[in-house]
């Protein structure tokens, strides 16, 4: 059995086609995926479970994910953020690396970039346990 199992991850993603890469690439690394429309949802989620991880989209004119940093942050959980933005988006990359997101994946070329953060947090989930 694959210890990684015991690994979630949390999606708040609108594109389906992001949303179906992330999670193929959550299966291939045997990841628990939960996907959220609204990052209400996903803080509603927050107090019945810690993700090992969070990925979400910052897409305009929302900028759900950002909005989703500051509330984490008011709300002190320390789970690890991933931001996926469009490309050439550097003034939301720097905003999001501030705000605290372990990282800022441009879209749509996320697929290795993703595959190695995952790796991490599986690694870093497995240290702290």
């Amino acid at each position: 059995m694959n210890l990684a199992t015991h690994c979630s991850v949390y999606l708040l993603e609108q594109d389906f086609g992001t949303t179906e890469t992330i999670r193929s690439l959550c299966h291939e690394k045997s990841l628990h995926l939960t996907c959220f429309s609204s990052h209400f949802e996903l803080l509603n989620a927050l107090k019945a479970d810690q993700p090992s991880c969070i990925i979400a989209a910052n897409d305009q004119p929302h900028g759900q994910a950002l909005n989703l940093m500051q509330d984490l942050a008011s709300e002190n959980h320390q789970v690890p953020v991933i931001i996926l933005g469009h490309h050439n988006d550097v003034s939301s990359a720097v905003a999001a690396i501030k705000a605290g997101a372990v990282d800022y994946i441009e879209k749509p070329t996320i697929y290795g970039r993703l595959a190695e953060q995952l790796n991490l947090v599986v690694k870093h989930s497995f240290q702290t346990a």
